[in-house]
């Protein structure tokens, strides 16, 4: 009776979890990289947008010079799409398309699944903790 409670509550859960209703995109301010850091190179914060975007399963899937496009896959079936846009300053990420995301324009407003919003939060801590971690002086 108790795995059957259990298996019942974590079903409901996660059916929740998958119907959750979209929300506003947010695209994200450009991020300045601090002052006080090692004057970066184009191809450190190309670096470093590759290995952030590595800790949370981006792939590249275009490589222009000062624009890295960006994929993310969530368990086969969820995937976006981000093109980030960098120089020695900073970064900014913006929204290419997305796949099983629920992404729609409501009025004029970009509504997407709320977990877009998390994942892009997460790359651009990653991206960011990446750039800091250059040597000073290098």
């Amino acid at each position: 009776m108790k795995k059957m409670f259990v298996g019942l509550a974590l079903t409901i859960l996660i059916g929740a979890a998958q119907a959750r209703s979209a929300v506003v995109l947010v695209e994200p301010e450009r991020v300045v990289l601090v002052s006080g850091q090692p004057t970066l190179t184009p191809e450190m914060v190309r670096h470093a947008i590759i290995r952030g975007g590595a800790r949370h399963e981006w792939t590249v899937v275009n490589d222009q010079p000062g624009v890295l496009r960006l994929k993310y896959i969530k368990q086969g079936k969820h995937e976006v799409v981000v093109d980030v846009s960098y120089d020695t300053t900073g970064f900014q990420i913006r929204y290419v398309s997305s796949t099983n995301m629920k992404y729609e324009s409501t009025n004029g407003v970009p509504m997407i699944h709320p977990f877009y919003n998390k994942w892009v939060t997460n790359l651009s801590l990653a991206i960011s903790a990446e750039a800091s971690s250059f040597p000073v002086g290098k």
